[in-house]
């Protein structure tokens, strides 16, 4: 499975992507984490349902009080390989 978020809010500078970097790692998920000029952050996530699923409620229960909305959406696979934060 592939899923794209888009994070909105306080997102930016405060070591967001570099957790989900982490936490992708940990899980086995491929993908890659980016900041938007916007100030959001987006994230593509490929990999089992459940670890995406995991990721997504670690991410908004950390940053809770940083994140005001977050888009979701599905995507078709490509096969990637590893996770990077896309600068």
């Amino acid at each position: 499975m592939r899923k794209r978020f888009t994070f909105y809010g306080l997102v930016q500078g405060i070591g967001f992507r570099s957790i989900a970097r982490r936490m992708a790692n940990n899980l086995g998920i491929s993908g890659w984490v980016r900041n938007n000029e916007e100030g959001g952050v987006t994230l593509v996530a490929e990999g089992e349902k459940e670890d995406i699923e995991i990721m997504l409620s670690r991410l908004k229960n950390l940053f809770q009080e940083n994140i005001e909305k977050i888009d979701e959406t599905i995507e078709k696979e490509e096969g990637l390989l590893d996770f990077e934060v896309k600068i």
